[in-house]
């Protein structure tokens, strides 16, 4: 399931158009965040936190703007009050220009540790006194069992398929099994997930 939740233009699986994405006055600080619908548990997350800011906005900070992120049940009100898994804890670069306009794009990855629907909370944040610029808590993951119990299976397949190959034994039996467990896993999965 594929659907665009804007909220300070954020996308889930999608990319906002630039247009749609650009800081106003309204909208001085946006985050957009690009990650997968669907998750393993206790495997490689994706994220990418595009920043987009007015000129001026952020001139007010005295030390180097972060992007980070956690995937939790809930978000507490800043990053290190919020127990959950971290995404993306990056510094941004380059840190932004006094009385300029502000782009930026960090990307990480993280392991989920919980099955269920999980919160990405990601905040702009100052280091050191850890005053927040911009956050975003609209975005849900689905940490997903039936994905995981595939994927896992097809990650069993894979590894006796190259076992097959190398002892030259069984392998159109093993090649019919990782291909039909491939199918499960990305139908289990969905796009996105790496498998």
């Amino acid at each position: 399931m594929r659907r665009l939740a804007v909220s300070g233009a954020v996308a889930l699986g999608l990319t906002v158009p630039a247009a749609v994405a650009g800081a106003d006055s309204y909208t001085p600080v946006v985050l957009t965040t690009t990650i997968a619908a669907v998750a393993r548990l206790h495997k490689p997350l994706a994220i990418k936190v595009a920043v987009s800011a007015d000129a001026g906005v952020l001139d007010s900070r005295t030390a180097p703007l972060r992007i980070e992120v956690k995937l939790a049940g809930e978000c507490g009100g800043t990053y290190q009050y919020t127990p959950g898994a971290v995404l993306l804890n990056r510094r941004l670069s380059p840190q932004p220009a006094a009385g300029q306009p502000y782009d930026a794009v960090a990307s990480g990855s993280g392991h989920p540790d919980a099955y269920g629907a999980q919160t990405v909370c990601v905040w702009l944040m100052e280091e050191g006194d850890q005053r927040v610029f911009g956050s975003d808590q609209s975005i849900q993951v689905n940490v997903s069992k039936p994905c995981t119990t595939a994927a896992a299976r097809y990650d069993a397949a894979e590894k006796a398929l190259n076992r097959a190959i190398r002892k030259d034994a069984g392998v159109q039996r093993a090649r019919r099994t990782a291909a039909a467990d491939r199918r499960n896993a990305s139908d289990a999965c969905g796009p996105g997930v790496p498998l």
